[in-house]
């Protein structure tokens, strides 16, 4: 991403969570609506009009994706409380609203760590809705293209040294370079046993059927178009060395099938594209 502009994909992720409770009948796979609310009328405006070339069945695809995978790492995080990770970890936030609006989340210590830039707007933008900063969370500026995550035992407390963590890093290898991305894996895997990452990478085009395909490339137009390119893809068999190389001792990696599984029986209208793969991965 260039410095000084905000990240253009945070605001379509948090549009398109928003737009999966405006367009689709419930019962919905995640509310999230406070997020797009962080948006004025000529963000909204753009972005729709960046989207505007998608077909019925791609936007369905989309919004159906971002609301999945945000919600798997809610899950997880949750699941997470019981084996004492009280850490909830966002890496590359965005407009994430989990503080604001999960009734549980006051059981976690929350960090976001992000972007300056988008973080700093972030900010500014809860301040004109008049929505308080948590007392339970704290912000962490770093640029993950250039800086890894700094260690819990530094000032920056990306999380405790008292028990283990559970880390959300969605949406955001597919802009890294593979360096950067080895990197931060390599840091967030160096924490206390038990700590777990969910993230996910996008297979490359030979991987895609006809519906990934098509979301992959309108993806990829409107990220281009943002300033925000796409820079790596991976195979899932690639993902899984990468984890493991730095340290993971576990990993579940979740395609659309798994996915559809578990969180769209209920919802046989709704589609996932099978562009991209999610770990869950534990030290």
């Amino acid at each position: 991403m260039e410095p000084g502009r905000v990240s253009r994909s945070a605001m379509g992720s948090a549009l398109l969570r928003a737009a999966h409770v405006r367009e689709d009948e419930p019962p919905w796979i995640l509310e999230d609506t406070l997020s797009a609310s962080l948006l004025n009328a000529r963000d909204v405006a753009e972005l729709e009009q960046s989207m505007a070339a998608w077909t019925p069945r791609v936007r369905g695809a989309w919004r159906t994706a971002h609301a999945v995978r945000a919600r798997l790492a809610e899950d997880t995080a949750l699941e997470g409380l019981a084996a004492g990770r009280r850490d909830y970890v966002l890496l590359g936030a965005g407009l994430d609203t989990f503080a604001w609006r999960h009734p549980r989340a006051g059981e976690f210590r929350v960090r976001e760590v992000d972007h300056p830039d988008t973080q700093s707007w972030k900010r500014r933008a809860l301040r004109r809705r008049r929505m308080p900063e948590p007392e339970n969370l704290r912000f962490v500026p770093v640029d993950l293209a250039t800086t890894p995550v700094p260690r819990p035992d530094t000032d920056a407390g990306t999380s405790s040294n008292s028990s283990p963590a559970t880390w959300n890093w969605l949406g955001v290898t597919v802009y890294l370079t593979r360096a950067a991305t080895e990197a931060t894996l390599l840091s967030v895997a160096s924490h206390r046993p038990g700590t777990t990452l969910v993230t996910d990478f996008v297979l490359p085009p030979a991987h895609l059927d006809g519906l990934a395909a098509a979301v992959s490339a309108s993806a990829a137009s409107a990220l281009a178009d943002a300033h925000e390119p796409v820079l790596s893809c991976y195979t899932a068999a690639e993902a899984e060395a990468m984890l493991r190389a730095s340290g993971f001792a576990t990993v579940a990696l979740l395609d659309a099938d798994e996915l559809s599984g578990r969180y769209l029986r209920s919802r046989p209208g709704l589609r996932l594209p099978g562009s991209t793969v999610i770990a869950v991965a534990t030290v």
